[in-house]
């Protein structure tokens, strides 16, 4: 057992030990309540809980101490006087079995949220290496809401722990919160908690509250269907049924998988009869024509000794379709989407000197199936350490391969239940825990899934906003979006692009108080939805930060489109948060179209002045409209390059229909 993982194991036993002692008096309080924690400053500071019906006991904090007594149903709650940043504390709970949490911190408590770009671990950040080697802040501390479904509001989470910021812990923290974080902890020096809840490819109606939803004129409907399904079936059940069928699934497989059956993950296993593929490619180009379906893959590779014992990250990129991946025997990721970059963790206490052994199965359904990947450096094994020369163990070349089952051949997966698409689902399980805690604010990235439908989520985002600062009752909390980076299309013309219309519909948020976007279509990836550069995309929503609640209010963010003015054949445009310049980054400006009366767009020129932008095309005498950055991935796509004089991108926008009238196309 790593020793990430013996921590978290020994915490764990500790945890329910605590449960066990609360249990003889009945105390119980919520899971985010434990050693470790970070409470809001300067906000009244309230625990909570059940008890047996009309129990009463003592909680001791920050040495005042009260009485508590349970109401007729059990239930308890408790406040304390606000406190300015500081600690360590402890929470004493004096009862006939008592019970401490220690090591208390008072500073800001983040929540946040949204997909997978929220949920993707430092780990897979660029340069981790050195990031972990450096991710050592007492003060800053994560904990990471199990993913859950619940048909009603619940008032705790699924089990987790507190966790502080060290090399091993920091890992496995989503990227974008603990860089943002870092940031703000950075310049101000008090303690930052994160509360992460995040779930990759969900929607954004399951994270939404269900009464704001059946008041909403536009979702009313949504919510009926909800409740009536609920009245046939609730999630928990759907879930329980789904959970048995999936068993019954993979009992199925291990049966009819000979690679299971067989143990052909174990080093003890001696490989006859396979054939060799060459990796990075596809086997049907290598021997295995025309197959879908489960094929396992070896390879053994040899580990200096200056690597024995030593945490490893493997670098497998994207394969086709579905993995599970081994190292000497031992299961350490497994990836279910298909384009999903594979960097696994591969504790020290499984690396061995000499030879180690990589078994990967792969479920391929359509297609080739195999290593997409095109460059062969990034097969590999790699230290987990910052080094200006790491040690890298290729991965590329040959792997032995045995196919096993052809699709078809071996019990169909049951069907995952719409529980995670409905209305208020994860709301219910997630969020809703926590609306009684003190928090500074929330962060929010999400919208890819919901990418298809702009004008929708031009509706959606703001009911979310207002809903949870509803259940939070703490005025309007700051907001902070995440605006999608580029990715996808790289087309030579001005186009239509439903990811630069759901920007747009992100940004159109801003007409709510108190809320902040950071623009981040610079640090995207054309091929890949999740961009690795997150420390951009945190610091920029800590700069946000600073300036909606931390004083810095005048500074100057990512330039915001404010008007334009029509000057013959010229059209001027003004910004917000450009009081200090513009500037174009690596050479002319770029990413500009215009169109005349008959509204075709034709790429523009552009030029400067001062904190304005005059757009011009000698062909278009009477110029009626600009676009900046309207595409999929405006950068490599039209090279987009207008940033203000403090290195902050300009966000897209378009002057034809701004934030108005969504096209379908």
């Amino acid at each position: 057992m790593n020793k990430v993982k013996k921590t978290i194991y020994l915490s764990l036993i500790l945890f329910c030990i605590a449960q066990i002692s609360f249990a003889k008096s009945g105390i119980k309080l919520p899971y985010f309540f434990g050693d470790n924690m970070v409470l809001q400053r300067e906000k009244p500071i309230q625990f909570w809980g059940t008890a047996n019906p009309k129990a009463t006991f003592t909680i001791e904090f920050s040495n005042e101490k009260k009485k508590v007594k349970a109401d007729a149903d059990g239930k308890w709650n408790i406040s304390f006087p606000a406190k300015e940043a500081g600690g360590t504390y402890d929470l004493k709970i004096i009862s006939d079995s008592s019970f401490s949490f220690k090591n208390i911190l008072i500073g800001d408590v983040w929540l946040c949220s949204g997909q997978s770009n929220m949920e993707w671990p430092v780990y897979k950040a660029f340069n981790a290496p050195f990031e972990l080697k450096n991710a050592d802040h007492a003060e800053i501390r994560s904990f990471t809401v199990p993913k859950d479904l619940s048909s009603a509001p619940r008032n705790n989470t699924s089990e987790a722990l507190w966790q502080i910021s060290t090399p091993e812990n920091t890992a496995s923290f989503s990227a974008v919160a603990y860089f943002f974080a870092r940031e703000i902890y950075k310049s101000r020096h008090i303690p930052i908690g994160i509360i992460h809840a995040s779930w990759g490819g969900t929607f954004i109606e399951p994270w939404i509250g269900l009464k704001s939803i059946e008041q909403h004129p536009d979702f009313s409907k949504l919510a009926d269907s909800f409740q009536k399904e609920m009245q046939k079936k609730s999630i928990e059940t759907s879930q329980t049924e789904y959970a048995a069928a999936t068993r019954t699934w993979m009992d199925g497989i291990q049966k009819t998988d000979a690679g299971f059956a067989e143990n052909w993950y174990s080093p003890a296993y001696k490989p006859e009869n396979w054939k060799t593929l060459i990796a990075p490619g596809y086997w049907e180009e290598q021997g295995l024509s025309d197959f879908d379906g489960i094929v396992w893959l070896r390879k053994e590779v040899n580990v200096p000794a200056s690597m024995k014992g030593k945490s490893l990250m493997i670098n497998l990129e994207t394969l086709k379709d579905v993995d599970i991946t081994y190292f000497n025997g031992t299961e350490v990721g497994k990836t279910s989407w298909q384009p999903g970059r594979r960097i696994y963790i591969i504790p020290g206490e499984l690396v061995k000197e000499g030879k180690n052994l990589i078994t990967i199965r792969i479920e391929n359904t359509s297609g080739f199936g195999g290593f997409t990947s095109k460059n062969a450096i990034d097969l590999r094994l790699q230290e987990l350490v910052e080094s200006d020369q790491p040690l890298i163990i290729p991965l590329s070349g040959n792997w032995l391969y045995r196919s096993t089952l052809k699709k078809g051949a071996y019990p169909d997966k049951p069907s995952e239940p719409a529980d995670r698409k409905r209305p208020s689902a994860i709301y219910n399980a997630m969020i809703a825990p926590f609306a009684d805690l003190g928090i500074k604010g929330f962060l929010w990235y999400q919208g890819e899934a919901n990418a298809s439908e702009a004008a929708k989520y031009q509706k959606l985002l703001p009911l979310l906003i207002n809903d949870w600062r509803k259940q939070f009752n703490q005025g309007e909390l700051p907001f902070i979006i995440s605006q999608l980076s580029g990715m996808g299309a790289l087309n030579p013309n001005p186009e239509e692009s439903h990811w630069a219309e759901m920007r747009e519909a992100q940004q159109s948020a801003l007409a709510i108080p108190q809320t902040g976007i950071a623009v981040t279509m610079d640090v995207g990836n054309p091929y890949d939805v999740h961009p690795v550069y997150k420390q951009q995309v945190g610091e920029r929503m800590a700069a946000e930060a600073k300036r909606l609640c931390y004083g810095e209010n005048n500074l100057q963010t990512s330039p915001l489109y404010q008007s334009m003015q029509i000057e013959g054949q010229n059209i001027r445009i003004k910004f917000k948060y450009a009081a200090n310049g513009l500037s174009a980054r690596n050479g002319a400006l770029k990413g500009f179209a215009i169109a005349g009366v008959d509204g075709k767009f034709v790429w523009a020129n552009a030029r400067i002045e001062g904190n304005e932008v005059v757009v011009w095309k000698d062909e278009i005498p009477e110029p009626k409209s600009v676009r900046y950055a309207w595409a999929w991935s405006p950068v490599e796509g039209n090279g987009a390059n207008l940033y203000n004089k403090e290195g902050f991108p300009a966000a897209p926008f378009r002057t034809d229909s701004p934030l108005i009238k969504l096209s379908s196309k």
